[in-house]
């Protein structure tokens, strides 16, 4: 059975390992999988994005992020994060799950979400103003990611040769501006 482990376990985990003199070389460990392989994750991330195909210049609107996880397990870290337009002049969160860190840095969005069991969804809104002058099309980019930290052993958790399971998946979306 999977131990839970969540994102900041494993960093506080890995932390203690790597400050602490000592503790094994590079000898001790065995040799990792092949390049190329990468296990598929236990919680794989569906997202679908909900948004408007024509807006007006100078005007707001919101993008909905639902994220379900599909897999057989809960997700152990799952991130959500997108490029908004360059038309774009002002970036709001306007909604999060409970349990949620997100993060706006210019037209850069990120949410670290809690464990989200099987079958479960999570929803982001995203609000965005776009500038008076803005025309074309003003395009963004979402992705989700789910990866799976494994239990470490007796106590600890060894960071060197890890198989992590990992699922990533992006959504382009388009609106068209008009004037």
């Amino acid at each position: 059975m999977r131990r839970h482990l969540t994102a900041f376990a494993a960093i506080a985990l890995a932390g203690g390992m790597l400050l602490t003199p000592g503790t094994a070389n590079a000898a001790d460990f065995p040799a990792t999988a092949p390049q190329g392989v990468v296990d598929q994750p236990l919680a794989p991330l569906k997202t679908t994005v909900s948004y408007p195909r024509r807006a007006w210049a100078g005007d707001s609107y919101v993008y909905t992020l639902r994220i379900k996880n599909i897999g057989e397990w809960y997700t152990d870290i799952a991130y959500v994060g997108g490029y908004l337009p360059s038309q774009v002049s002002k970036v709001r969160i306007v909604g999060k799950p409970s349990g949620s860190y997100c993060e706006v840095s210019g037209r850069e969005v990120g949410c670290l979400l809690d464990t989200l069991n099987p079958g479960r969804t999570a929803t982001l809104k995203v609000r965005v103003w776009l500038r008076s002058g803005a025309r074309g099309t003003a395009t963004a980019d979402f992705g989700s990611a789910s990866i799976d930290v494994p239990a470490g052993g007796p106590g600890t958790l060894d960071i060197h040769g890890i198989d992590v399971g990992t699922d990533v998946k992006y959504v382009r979306v388009k609106t068209r501006v008009l004037r």
